[in-house]
């Protein structure tokens, strides 16, 4: 690809994902807060890393440390709102829509123009799977994409993947692995299809140099988590929070074959635009004598839903799904084969981006919340009360972080600063024990009886809203 056409494709992938996440991310400026309290979980981890804290010792919550990591360089260009998340997820996005067109290209075995990327791009930022902004699953994009098309470019050309490739997939496997490991099903698929490939071809030695390069890579980027935990002495906290835990502590609702496959139905509902363009696809590729390419694409679907949907579902767990969405776009752009005239060639691209803002601005589940008054979100209310106050400290009590961290700028008083869906009793523990002893300034709960409990509280204000799941009443107390 010319440097012209790289830089063409680059600047519509940005402007694209800048579109459609400013429609539907409620990381965006047209939100005044993202609400959302996982997102304000891992801001609030990656702030408290960046601020000398240490993961899982100092702070507590179990998703990987690459995820806290990218929200702690969104902390550090803006202390208390997602300006700067919001950036990222662009960044992330875009790159996902890069990756993703040159799969498409590969696929159609004819140069796409960017402007296609609108499609799965609306269809993926709109529906319910993308849930708030700013999840997990979405920083996952990228690197799932890069293995995609990584596998199909080997399964599709008579030659081994090159090992500088092998090498840097290796590497964005471990990084996506410590985003979030339930992606594990994906890359071990991954490496089965791929060892297939080698074998019935007879590549028996690149098989044997492919399978260290990609181990070792993987392993370096493992290696600079395991000098951080072990300079802080926390390797212990890091395998228990991240493994021992989310293995046998946090087990989800649900588990067995018939769990799992009305967890892919639901993933299928919550994304139903996406998932037509994906069953387009292969329809296509079956008709077209491309099985080779659709049974990877199945096989890697299944691995990466038997990891990511087993064990219980959330509605924003199945975006993950979202990597083979853009797929859709090759049967599309086969059956473009004339040029089309020059106004309408010119004006095309255009049309698809405003059609595009169209349905993420009347089509995504967060359209209520866009535009919302300041002092109408609790968090933004209590923290103009909280740091009025010089030396002020505060607790997210007994439930989720509710972004009051996130908004006051405050780090947290306590390896528990809030109560996870994980079933532990230290944190409760930890937590009782601060406001017995009156320990903080302040406390954020959505309960109204927390004075009785804890007669050195008294609430101070109080706060119902809704962020688009049910309205919620939040109540500010303070030390006496």
């Amino acid at each position: 690809m010319a440097r012209t056409a790289r830089l063409k494709q680059a600047a519509w992938c940005v402007a694209i994902a800048a579109a459609v996440l400013l429609l539907c991310s409620k990381s965006s400026p047209l939100f005044v807060l993202n609400d959302w309290m996982d997102a304000n979980i891992f801001f609030t981890m990656g702030k408290s890393m960046f601020s000398g804290k240490v993961l899982y010792r100092d702070v507590f919550d179990h998703k990987g440390p690459v995820l806290y990591f990218i929200y702690g360089i969104g902390w550090l260009l803006d202390h208390t709102g997602f300006t700067s998340v919001f950036l990222l997820e662009v960044a992330s996005f875009a790159v996902f829509l890069g990756i993703s067109l040159r799969t498409v290209s590969l696929l159609a075995a004819k140069p796409v123009h960017p402007a296609w990327a609108v499609l799965p791009a609306a269809a993926i930022a709109a529906s319910r799977a993308f849930s708030h902004g700013g999840s997990a699953e979405e920083f996952l994009l990228p690197f799932l994409a890069a293995a995609l098309y990584g596998l199909l470019k080997t399964v599709c050309e008579d030659r081994p993947m090159p090992l500088p490739a092998v090498l840097g997939q290796g590497f964005l496997a471990g990084c996506a692995l410590w985003l979030k490991y339930t992606v594990l099903g994906y890359y071990l698929v991954w490496v089965v299809v791929l060892a297939a490939v080698y074998l019935r071809r007879g590549l028996r030695r690149e098989l044997l140099q492919s399978c260290g390069a990609y181990l070792g890579s993987m392993a370096l980027a493992t290696l600079s988590w395991v000098v951080y935990f072990g300079l802080h002495g926390a390797l212990a906290d890091w395998f228990t929070a991240y493994f021992y835990d989310n293995l046998f502590l946090y087990s989800g609702n649900g588990g067995g074959a018939l769990a799992l496959v009305q967890h892919f139905w639901w993933a299928v509902r919550d994304a139903l635009p996406g998932a037509v363009l994906l069953v387009l696809f292969l329809l296509w590729a079956v008709v077209s004598h491309r099985r080779a390419a659709a049974g990877a694409v199945c096989v890697l679907a299944a691995g990466l839903g038997l990891t990511s949907l087993m064990g219980g579902y959330l509605v924003y767990y199945g975006l993950v799904l979202a990597v083979f969405v853009p797929l859709g776009l090759v049967p599309l752009a086969r059956l473009v084969q004339r040029p089309l005239p020059s106004g309408l060639r010119r004006a095309a691209p255009w049309m698809g981006v405003a059609a595009a803002c169209v349905v993420c601005w009347f089509g995504s589940p967060n359209k209520p919340l866009r535009g919302r008054a300041a002092d109408t979100l609790p968090q933004l209310r209590f923290a103009q009360a909280i740091t009025a106050e010089p030396g002020a400290s505060l607790l997210n009590y007994g439930t989720l972080d509710g972004g009051f961290y996130t908004a006051s700028g405050l780090l947290p008083p306590c390896r528990y600063f809030c109560v996870t869906n994980m079933p532990l009793e230290d944190q409760w523990t930890e937590q009782n024990a601060l406001l017995e002893q009156g320990q903080v300034t302040y406390v954020v709960a959505l309960v109204e009886d927390l004075g009785q409990r804890f007669p050195q509280y008294a609430c101070i204000d109080q706060c119902s809203y809704d962020g688009g799941e049910g309205i919620v009443t939040w109540y500010l107390y303070r030390h006496q």
